[in-house]
């Protein structure tokens, strides 16, 4: 079951992304750069267990998310031979564990909406009024493309946004010291989950980094079962809501898919309580329907 909420969380990020680049393809470039610097005082000390329930603690401290955030979507690299950088968009999440999450973005300036989504973990829906179409599908959905902003899908926000817990039944932790270069002056802790599951060998979970100037979570990294590299997530600027340390820049990295997604939160919320009927998208009258769930998808005009 956990496995199965991991895997419908990660879903959901990678449609955002597909929204945004497809809503907003006049975007003009635009780079940012972020600089830290390095550590002045002594690295602080930690134990695997303290560390671990860190982890646990993030996790179960946050149990519903209202944000208001700047979201950054990238897409391409340098081995691609495209990089495009796009304009902020205005976003507001809502996100209730262990699935639910709405994501709302508005274009700069004149505030209309660039797409609307919701996601129930298993099912995303996807409103795009620019372009008159309403996009059904299952999270694990993926039809693979030469064109990496095709392969996007919906994937990765709430698992980024909420951190997940470890397992005691079923993942075992490790941890040792990482020092990066001279120059950049930075220590971490870097703690090891393995999965374990019946009649197959431990595999690589994922790698969660702490910055040893704070002992704030600073990076998480992903892996699949088979050892594959699948997404890198980074945290930084942290700052307090009502009782809540929280990371304030959040830089997403799908490597397979070739794009980033940077969000920047601008106000935070949580642990109110949230209606269910913020966590429903109604198909606009008149949009074109885009169902992903059959096999061959099929597109449809009216209103549903």
């Amino acid at each position: 079951m956990r496995t199965k909420t991991i895997q419908r969380a990660r879903a959901f990020s990678l449609s955002v992304v597909a929204a945004l680049l497809l809503a907003t393809p006049g975007c003009l470039v635009r780079k940012v750069a972020h600089i830290h610097a390095p550590d002045q005082n002594p690295p602080e000390e930690a134990t695997l267990a303290q560390l671990v329930d860190k982890i646990n603690a993030w996790s179960a401290g946050i149990r519903t998310l209202k944000a208001t955030v700047d979201l950054t979507p990238t897409a391409g690299s340098v081995y691609s031979g495209q990089l495009t950088e796009y304009h902020d968009v205005t976003g507001y999440i809502l996100l209730q564990r262990p699935s639910d999450i709405h994501l709302l973005g508005l274009a700069p300036l004149i505030r209309t909406t660039i797409f609307d989504m919701v996601s129930n973990g298993e099912e995303f829906r996807l409103s795009i009024p620019s372009k008159h179409k309403f996009i059904i599908g299952k999270n694990a959905f993926h039809h693979a493309t030469k064109n990496a902003l095709e392969n996007l899908r919906p994937q990765h926000i709430s698992e980024a946004l909420t951190v997940p817990p470890i397992d005691e039944e079923r993942e075992t932790p490790s941890y040792r010291v990482e020092n990066q270069s001279r120059r950049e002056r930075r220590r971490y802790y870097t703690v090891f989950i393995e999965e374990t599951t019946p009649g197959h060998r431990p595999s690589l979970s994922r790698i969660v980094w702490f910055d040893r100037s704070d002992l704030q979570i600073a990076r998480i990294q992903f892996y699949e079962p088979d050892g594959s590299y699948t997404e890198d997530v980074r945290y930084s600027d942290y700052q307090d809501f009502q009782g809540i340390q929280y990371p304030t820049h959040i830089e997403i990295t799908r490597p397979a898919e070739d794009y980033e997604l940077a969000i920047t939160v601008e106000k935070a919320q949580f642990n109110d309580p949230i209606p269910p009927d913020k966590f429903e998208l109604k198909r606009p009258e008149g949009s074109e329907l885009v169902d992903l769930t059959a096999d061959k998808p099929e597109e449809h005009t009216g209103g549903q």
